[in-house]
């Protein structure tokens, strides 16, 4: 089995973007071979008979569109992201106008290129990995269940107080709409205004932001806990974790939940809890998973 270097992920990523060749990898070298015959550099009539081929790491203009439409939901810039937007939601032509978009915004259009060159070449390493153990070898990249580590392509991780508030408010108050969308209204105003008032003023206990950032600059997630002192002892409580929509069941919340935790841990409050309103279904399945026991139950039920 070859090795996969730099330079062969690139002619991979090449091969993978020029949709209209028909070609197989070599799997003792590596080497692009081109099935077409009628291609001026085929390499159809060089394959020794019998040798080991693998068929190339599929990539789609379904999966081009998808990767632009989650890089332009994490644009920070909202008139960036709405021109983005706008782009996608074109009929023919889709592509291009999304590249005549970026080339207004410099920055932005760099992030862009590291993102798609990121989530393509982890698409080659995990082509890869499954070839190697088809073939009964180890895989080389990191096992299934550390994808958890993946999140660090994707995403920025900062740990930050209670300064950094007001730039979570946007999302903050994204969290209250979808809230409204499926609760009673009364319910949601009650939790939501106790839970600003627990983050926004606070007391002379501390808080604690751990934030994710998407590629493109927008806030994808929050979790925000704080320090509680009862008497002479003291724990963590996280009070408000939301990931937006289309950055979830990714793990993304259960990361920004342990870093807060890991904060308070650092500062001598072993203890945490959490104890939150309108946490997706499933959320405390994944925390149990993690070590976390049960704390309580919440339910609600409407009379006709």
């Amino acid at each position: 089995m070859f090795e996969l270097d730099d330079a062969i992920v690139e002619e991979l990523l090449f091969a993978m973007e020029n949709q209209a060749l028909d070609y197989m990898i070599a799997a003792e070298t590596g080497a692009i071979a081109i099935m077409d015959d009628d291609a001026l550099d085929s390499e159809f009539d060089s394959l020794e008979k019998g040798e080991d081929l693998l068929a190339p790491p599929t990539w789609t203009s379904a999966d081009g569109f998808s990767l632009m439409d989650s890089f332009a939901a994490g644009v920070g810039d909202p008139v960036a992201r709405n021109s983005l937007s706008a782009a996608l939601s074109r009929g023919r032509g889709v592509f291009k106008a999304f590249k005549k978009a970026l080339e207004e915004y410099e920055d932005i259009e760099r992030r862009w290129f590291d993102y798609k060159h990121n989530a393509m070449a982890k698409r080659v390493a995990d082509w890869y990995d499954q070839a190697r153990v088809a073939r009964g070898l180890e895989r080389m990249g990191p096992e299934p269940d550390e994808a958890d580590d993946l999140l660090l392509d994707d995403f920025s991780f900062r740990v930050v107080g209670r300064e950094a508030w007001p730039e979570c408010l946007p999302l903050f108050r994204r969290g209250l709409d979808e809230a409204l969308s499926s609760f009673p209204e009364p319910l949601v105003e009650y939790e939501y205004t106790a839970i600003e008032r627990e983050i926004s003023e606070g007391g002379r206990e501390g808080l604690v932001l751990s934030i994710a950032e998407a590629v493109g600059g927008a806030i994808a997630g929050i979790a925000a806990a704080r320090k509680v002192f009862v008497a002479d002892s003291s724990f963590g409580k996280l009070a408000y974790l939301y990931v937006a929509p289309e950055h979830r069941r990714m793990g993304l919340g259960r990361r920004l939940a342990e870093m807060a935790r890991e904060r308070l841990a650092k500062d001598g409050i072993p203890r945490f809890v959490v104890d939150m309103p309108f946490v997706p279904i499933g959320f405390g399945t994944s925390m149990t998973s993690f070590g976390y026991e049960p704390f309580g139950t919440r339910y609600i039920k409407t009379s006709d």
